[in-house]
């Protein structure tokens, strides 16, 4: 409320439906007041916007398909988990009913939408993890901490019972954060682009769904209930519409027309509906190519792009699931001998002419050998360990023969040779 004076008066002026703004650390007062501005969506809603449907739908697809693989340490080097329970589980089958692809695709597509994402952790009697199943965020709780303990549980509730989980019965995988420990929720974020997009589809639905003559008539003169309701009927039916936009109107008794210009191009509603979806291919990190706007796009700057998704989306959301993966379902002593690592190779290897050129060059300077090559391509290694020799640029001297100096013709076959 504020006051003043006129002309030796007092006057107040109070503020009607006007809000304040809340304090930055209030989240659910943010909320609020998104929702009283009439920007408030859900996860459901966000997804029937196409623009946030590609981006999840593409993001969390690639994410799924591609292989998690578990590891474990071997001396200097590195090797497939192939014989723990657990390497099945995440590279196959979590279940009898799920697939390691739909498990990851609805568990990204929550973590993109919600504060986070949720599995649950199914163990035998000796502690052993058996399976691993989805929890939809909608269902689960926030993380709680007991602080006697310091224990950490959620709440979930399922066809009507809620039962409590315990740490090491579920993974989650938080989403952005930024105050404290409780992940903030994206759709809130976005809350003013998404409920913009909203309010821009249906203005654009009501001005095709109505009538489309562009103009207004006048008629010199009062009509009679009947002839207005005919007028009303003839005039629906021959210009309402979306297939009868621009037709041109027939009028009788000296009823005149006025254009009235409404052009949706020139009111720049379309434009701003593609603002829309920059923004969204902005939130999600996504190149706006690939949600097919392609108005800027050329051959060049779509390679380019392409190799930024990768490491700029996908690459930062695998390490987020590899180390959640790793802090949930690994004992202390697993820590120190496994991990978990997405196999992003094929996402970057680009065209044959690109690969075989990046393979030439690291095949000449000794840092891959034939199956190594093999191995990325999908093909099985050379028999008889042949396809295990490393090389240098140079003669092709292999490496145990190269430190030696020795020419080409000296060199003992397929065996290193002794300083004399």
């Amino acid at each position: 409320m504020k006051r003043f004076k006129l002309f030796g008066k007092t006057y107040e002026i109070r503020a009607a439906n006007v809000k304040p703004l809340p304090s930055v650390s209030d989240d659910s007062a943010w909320q609020m007041y998104l929702a009283g501005q009439g920007y408030t969506i859900s996860a459901e809603g966000a997804l029937q916007v196409a623009a946030v449907f590609r981006c999840v739908d593409l993001i969390s697809k690639t994410m799924a398909a591609l292989p998690l693989h578990m590891y474990k340490n071997a001396g200097e080097g590195k090797q497939k988990a192939r014989d723990h329970p657990m390497y099945k589980l995440l590279y196959v089958l979590p279940n009898r009913t799920t697939t390691a692809y739909e498990l990851m695709q609805m568990l990204v597509a929550n973590m993109l939408l919600t504060r986070g994402g949720y599995l649950r952790i199914v163990r035998d009697r000796y502690g052993f993890v058996r399976h691993l199943k989805n929890l939809p965020t909608s269902c689960c709780s926030e993380v709680y901490t007991n602080r006697e303990n310091g224990e950490q549980y959620i709440y979930v509730t399922y066809d009507g019972i809620t039962e409590t989980l315990r740490e090491g019965d579920f993974v989650f995988i938080p989403g952005f954060r930024f105050g404290d420990r409780t992940p903030e929720d994206p759709m809130t974020i976005a809350a003013s682009v998404l409920g913009l997009n909203n309010s821009m589809t249906q203005y654009a639905q009501r001005g095709f769904s109505g009538t489309s003559p562009g103009g207004y008539i006048t008629y010199p003169g009062q009509l009679s209930d009947t002839a207005y309701e005919r007028f009303k009927k003839d005039f629906q039916s021959n210009y309402g519409g979306a297939e009868n936009a621009g037709k041109w109107m027939f009028l009788e008794n000296g009823s005149t027309a006025q254009p009235w210009d409404r052009d949706m191009s020139k009111t720049q509603l379309l434009d701003s509906r593609k603002w829309a979806v920059t923004e969204i291919c902005r939130i999600f990190g996504v190149p706006p190519h690939m949600c097919m706007d392609l108005e800027k796009a050329t051959f060049s700057n779509i390679e380019q792009q392409s190799a930024e998704f990768v490491r700029d989306c996908i690459n930062p959301l695998s390490v987020r699931i590899e180390q959640a993966l790793y802090r949930d379902l690994l004992s202390e002593a697993e820590q120190a001998k496994y991990y978990f690592k997405f196999n992003t190779n094929s996402l970057l290897r680009g065209d044959t002419a690109t690969r075989t050129s990046y393979y030439n060059t690291m095949r000449q300077n000794g840092v891959m050998c034939a199956d190594d090559i093999r191995e990325l391509e999908d093909m099985n290694p050379i028999p008889d360990g042949l396809g295990r020799i490393y090389f240098i640029n140079g003669n092709m001297l292999p490496l145990e023969n190269a430190k030696l100096n020795a020419p080409k013709s000296a060199q003992a076959k397929g065996a290193p040779l002794k300083n004399e």
